[in-house]
């Protein structure tokens, strides 16, 4: 996978946007995990700074703030966001999996599900661990392999629904029995899915998750197990990993059945079969 198709395309579909403001409305749960004010006086890398949110909070709580991305429009857009609120920060157009950055040189790196759309990880992690100080740490959200999402979404639902999607008449007839807003919002899936269809009508394994995470056109995608975290950041002395966010909404399926869920289901749904799997890592020093 050639980076430049991976820039291009997070250029033309930036993360987040200037004027989003529901971020920690849709996902309460990001400030209880990025835990900003543990970081005040703390040098901290972003990787992949999207529409600057988190790094804000960062300032905000008194870190020393890095972010770089490999999208222009992020950054861009990253800047614009503490230009506003008339914070400094330091930006970077940068690819992660080579950090222009002393080793030893951040006490915390943070990077919120973008890991998973690098074409090498691997060495977006080493650079991880070489940047990181003798006791520094980091946290960050991957796709989660054992989730409701990819294991009933992606793999069932939209697999059969990928044998209809050039039925427009058939699809919309069903869309209708969800409501107006939800209609439109799957007709416009159908079309791009459609689209896809015509470009390549037998994805492969990856290409197929690649075309359900963020959006069809995206260029690459990865989910990974508890076992996959292990064998990911082995290079680090403690290795934590817990899931959350299950998205109602997401599927017909859980449109039918979501409204009448017990409270208590869904967040047992959440905690074992969530769609974002937290990472939460200690680099130690190299003798203990």
């Amino acid at each position: 996978m050639d980076i430049e198709k991976v820039k291009s395309f997070w250029d033309e579909n930036p993360c987040g946007s200037l004027e989003d403001d529901n971020r920690y409305i849709d996902q309460p749960k990001i400030p209880l995990y990025a835990d900003f004010k543990a970081y005040r006086g703390k040098t901290v890398l972003e990787i992949g700074c999207g529409a600057g949110h988190d790094g804000l909070e960062f300032v905000n709580a008194g870190a020393i703030y890095v972010g770089i991305d490999l999208s222009d429009e992020s950054i861009n857009t990253t800047r614009k966001r503490f230009n506003i609120a008339k914070k400094a920060c330091v930006l970077r157009k940068a690819n992660a999996e080579n950090i222009i950055a002393y080793d030893n040189s951040f006490d915390h790196v943070y990077s919120f599900g973008v890991i998973h759309h690098s074409p090498n990880p691997e060495k977006i992690v080493d650079e991880i661990y070489r940047v990181l100080k003798p006791d520094g740490t980091a946290t960050i959200m991957l796709y989660n392999k054992t989730s409701f999402y990819y294991l009933l979404e992606v793999k069932i639902i939209r697999k059969l629904f990928f044998l209809i999607c050039h039925e427009r008449e058939l699809c919309n007839a069903v869309f209708t029995l969800f409501g107006k807003h939800k209609a439109q919002r799957f007709e416009t899936f159908r079309e791009k899915l459609a689209e896809m269809k015509t470009i390549n009508k037998n994805p492969t394994k990856e290409e197929w998750l690649s075309m359900n995470t963020d959006s069809v056109f995206c260029p690459i995608s990865r989910v990974y197990s508890k076992a996959d975290i292990k064998k990911l950041f082995h290079k680090f002395t403690e290795v934590k990993t817990s899931v959350w966010f299950i998205d109602k909404y997401c599927s017909s399926l859980w449109l039918a059945f979501g409204w009448i869920t017990p409270k208590f289901l869904e967040r047992w749904l959440e905690i074992h079969f969530g769609w974002f799997r937290m990472i939460q890592i200690k680099k130690g020093f190299p003798y203990n």
